[in-house]
């Protein structure tokens, strides 16, 4: 059995045109946007970092914690291979490399006057700067770890 609904319109309303895209124009868009999002957030990583199997990172104890390209492999953004990330006072997300300078991962860490991390970030295969976004979300993991 098959029921059919009419829906009635006023005069003046008129149905939206419909327009119809093809396979290739949705493929095109959706590769526009995956290069935006690329661009936005820092770009391709290496294709060929010492780490091709991280090693995952312990749970964490306190709001610091040791990271390595051993943890992220190809995702690791900085030029050097280890330091300390750490969530300071008001989710100030900053990283130690191996000399003792501490960088800024975040805006606030920024406002706080922490160096800005650049002098450090890598630059991917593609030209662009590597994505932060691994390293600062497990940093910023560890503001929610009571010390």
């Amino acid at each position: 059995m098959t029921t059919t609904v009419h829906v009635r319109r006023a005069a003046d309303e008129r149905p939206a045109p419909h327009r119809r895209r093809t396979a290739p124009g949705v493929l095109a868009g959706l590769a526009g946007l995956s290069l935006l999002v690329l661009t936005a957030c820092g770009g391709s990583g290496r294709t060929d970092p010492d780490t091709t199997d991280p090693v995952p990172l312990p749970s964490p104890t306190s709001t610091a914690q040791q990271m390595s390209e051993k943890n992220l492999g190809y995702t690791w953004p900085l030029t050097v291979d280890h330091g300390t990330a750490e969530c300071r006072e008001g989710d100030q997300a900053v990283f130690t490399v191996p000399d003792g300078t501490t960088y800024a991962l975040n805006g606030r860490a920024r406002e706080a006057g922490y160096r800005d991390i650049g002098p450090v970030r890598a630059t991917g295969d593609g030209g662009d700067k590597v994505s932060l976004g691994p390293l600062l979300s497990r940093t910023m993991g560890l503001c929610r770890v009571s010390g």
